[in-house]
């Protein structure tokens, strides 16, 4: 009989895991199945930390990496330290970005995340433009929550598309040689109930504001509409509006802006299956999904629903362990989640593996 495999992927997203968790749980796991194949991964959503995370994993695999520190103004024009990662692949090098460090709501005070219409993007052009100048083929740009509500427009204005956008179409033709992706941690679009603005709500903006906002961005969608004639869907012969594509909302609008440069969208924990080969070992392997808390959001989307369901797609079968649980297992068998599991007492997240390997391990004796 071949030794049973076991694919553990822990979510790093927002820090709330530390560097290493991912081995200690692979070592817990091992301990009460030493016939097992066990391996260790770690995944992001796409926000702060991403690019760190990519780096760090990449460098487990041997690849080469490299990071460049700059100098990025934040949504308020100060100047603050960021960093490109740049990793070398065997087909070509590429620049991951962290839009966080330069235009993180932790960057800017409360009253003005009150009401953000004077904050800009401008430092995340800013830091788009020194990953290529570094002479890198493609550009993984990550981006979550961010301070800035612009619709891009700061961004765009750096790379020159002009104080009216005029020269967009310019602008964009000039970067059609670098191959970008936009990683998300939402597929919202720019506009609508579910869009950039109206997320605002979610972190206490008022609601006249977050209405104001939508304004502003639904103008700017007409002037770019009339800069740049969307194309026409093939089979409908309607006209796909990028105000309405998914992950447009992201960052207040730099996914929106991104997209106008011709970047491909995905969710950062979709993207980073095959960025960091864990799709390759979902298929036959039980998969063991480490979180900080299993709860309604990490249910729906990230790190744990992105990797669940491509574990679904080859018939893996997935448990989730997590410090904290919140959802029952119906919520989960959407995702083919078949259990989770909090410690109990003293145990640490390794310890809860070395607990849950004697059940869900094959010919571990208890």
């Amino acid at each position: 009989m071949p030794a049973p495999r076991v694919t553990v992927v822990v979510d790093r997203s927002g820090g709330r895991l530390a560097p290493g968790t991912a081995e200690d749980v692979a070592g817990g796991w091992a301990a009460s199945a030493p016939h097992a194949d066990v391996g260790a991964h770690a995944s992001h959503d796409g926000g702060a930390g991403f690019a760190t995370l990519v780096a760090e994993r990449a460098a487990v695999t041997g690849l080469s990496v490299s990071s460049h520190p700059v100098l990025v103004p934040d949504p308020t024009g100060r100047e603050v330290p960021a960093d490109v990662a740049v990793v070398e692949r065997p087909d070509g090098a590429t620049a991951y970005l962290d839009t966080a460090q330069v235009a993180g709501r932790h960057l800017v005070d409360e009253e003005a995340l009150a009401d953000p219409a004077a904050l800009s993007s401008e430092g995340v052009g800013v830091l788009l433009r020194c990953a290529r100048d570094l002479g890198v083929g493609r550009v993984v740009v990550g981006v979550g929550d961010l301070a800035c509500h612009d619709g891009g427009v700061g961004l765009l204005r750096h790379l020159g598309a002009g104080e009216d956008l005029r020269s967009l179409a310019t602008v964009r033709e000039g970067w059609s040689g670098t191959r970008l992706v936009l990683a998300t941690t939402t597929e919202a679009s720019l506009l609508g109930f579910h869009g950039a603005s109206a997320s605002l709500g979610e972190h206490g903006v008022p609601a006249e504001v977050t209405q104001r906002l939508e304004t502003g961005l639904g103008e700017l969608s007409d002037r770019v509409n009339a800069l740049l004639p969307p194309q026409r869907d093939l089979l409908t012969g309607l006209p796909r509006r990028p105000e309405r594509a998914a992950g447009a909302g992201a960052g207040g609008g730099v996914g929106y802006a991104l997209q106008l440069l011709g970047a491909r969208t995905d969710t950062g924990a979709r993207l980073l299956l095959d960025e960091l080969g864990i799709r390759d070992r979902l298929a036959g392997a039980l998969v063991v999904l480490v979180t900080d808390a299993y709860d309604y959001t990490t249910v729906h989307e990230g790190v744990v629903a992105d990797t669940a369901r491509a574990a679904l797609e080859v018939a893996a079968p997935t448990v989730v362990l997590a410090r904290e649980v919140s959802v029952g297992r119906r919520e989960g068998m959407s995702l083919g989640v078949s259990g989770s599991y909090a410690p109990r007492g003293q145990e640490d997240l390794a310890a809860l593996a070395a607990r849950v390997a004697r059940t869900w391990t094959p010919g571990v004796q208890a």
